[in-house]
């Protein structure tokens, strides 16, 4: 007690100081109308999020779809998940879009591209204007009758269910009904709008889903049509390789450095050059269907493009992942057609007013069918033909060492 009255004076300022310091940085209240958080989870937290109700297609087309977003492990990278969708069903009453309809049902589950990440977080942590209460009077002016936009947010503690409303204030915030609580959000559009358009455009168009850089081993087979210009390829690999990265380190950071197993003539960045162009591949037209399992053959990827078995790639092989010296994890398989090569029956895409050039090649992989564009398939001819012009540089320096004019003149005989 006499600490305190001594210091009192020292006590008293040392006080205010801290109440100075705590109102400069308290963080302000928001204001009725300023944009905050309805309610925040963690993003690893989502377990699915499904929509039922009208779907866009294009500009002023609509169909009935049900569809799900489901999170699953992500088996290169544990800690960034990857997203598939589901499709329950797509109908329609509109006679002229009834076909339409019917090839977007085929495809029943996909990858999903990285947008969904982009829903998977504003439905992790939903932002809003304001909160009213729930006045069934006015569910019409709303748009919120009869819940005929429904969405289901299912985290792993608990569950949202929202009816989905008409836009307003010039189309930039959405009137939104929590059925668990029983009030109604004004939400920013946008988040409602991703959900609404149409979900066929968000599949996966990379080779496989898991991410560009998450394979370090890369097997490679060339049909003998493109063997016929490359015969010391030919010769030294019937035209199958294997491609692996190592980690170099050189100087204070490591370096990824490709190679070709045994044969050490082919110049690393060559290798790379080849890795680099498989892992910026996009498959930018997909067809509506199924997604294939990661392992399938050489029958069901000619069979995903509409073609006969007997019809072979140009390019083929899969992308995996080393796990361990003797063991490599399978991520997908490849093939890439002619330029110029179609199926014998018209395959219908997911999006509408897909132009296919003539020279356009079909591509498929254990989790995308469609079309990479015409500039893309002579890359690969030209990397070949870089394989095959190392080849033949070794040769020719070893046919100089063992040349008689560069070899070591011979020891003269002693004289009698």
């Amino acid at each position: 007690m006499n600490f305190l009255i001594r210091n009192r004076i020292l006590l008293l300022f040392t006080g205010a100081a801290l109440v100075l310091l705590a109102a400069l940085f308290w963080p302000e209240p928001k204001k009725p109308g300023e944009m905050q958080k309805y309610y925040s989870r963690d993003v690893s937290q989502l377990v699915s999020l499904r929509y039922q109700g009208a779907m866009q297609l294009g500009e002023k087309n609509k169909v009935q779809a049900d569809y799900e977003i489901l999170r699953e492990e992500n088996p290169v990278k544990p800690k960034e998940p990857v997203y598939r969708i589901r499709v329950h069903s797509v109908a329609t009453d509109d006679i002229t879009l009834q076909p339409r309809a019917r090839v977007l049902a085929q495809a029943k589950e996909f990858p999903a591209s990285a947008l969904i990440r982009s829903i998977v977080q504003d439905w992790s942590a939903l932002d809003f204007y304001y909160v009213l209460p729930h006045e069934p009077a006015k569910d019409e002016e709303y748009g919120l009758q009869n819940c005929a936009n429904q969405l289901q947010i299912r985290f792993r503690a608990d569950e949202r269910t929202f009816c989905i409303g008409h836009q307003s204030q010039g189309d930039t915030r959405r009137y939104l009904l929590d059925r668990t609580k029983g009030k109604v959000i004004i939400t920013p559009d946008y988040t409602v709008r991703r959900v609404l358009n149409n979900i066929f455009a968000q599949r996966e168009q990379l080779l496989h889903p898991y991410g560009a850089d998450t394979f370090d081993v890369l097997e490679l087979n060339i049909a003998p049509a493109m063997l016929q210009k490359l015969p010391l390829l030919a010769e030294k690999t019937g035209g199958r390789l294997r491609l692996r990265m190592l980690v170099k380190k050189d100087g204070p950071a490591p370096v990824n450095v490709w190679h070709v197993e045994n044969l050490l003539s082919i110049k690393p960045s060559h290798a790379a050059e080849f890795a680099q162009l498989i892992m910026a591949m996009r498959v930018a037209a997909a067809f509506a269907q199924p997604a294939l399992a990661p392992d399938a053959g050489q029958k069901e990827l000619n069979s995903a493009l509409g073609l006969p078995e007997q019809v072979q790639p140009m390019v083929s092989g899969s992308l995996m992942l080393r796990k361990t010296d003797k063991q490599d994890v399978l991520l997908t398989r490849y093939a890439f057609y002619a330029p110029g090569l179609r199926p014998r029956e018209r395959r219908e895409f997911q999006a509408e007013n897909q132009l296919v050039r003539p020279l356009d090649s079909l591509a498929v992989s254990a989790f995308n069918a469609g079309y990479i564009t015409a500039d893309l398939f002579p890359r690969f001819a030209s990397i070949f033909q870089k394989f095959e012009n190392d080849l033949r540089d070794a040769v020719q320096a070893g046919k100089k060492e063992k040349s008689p004019g560069q070899a070591a003149p011979a020891q003269a005989a002693p004289t009698r």
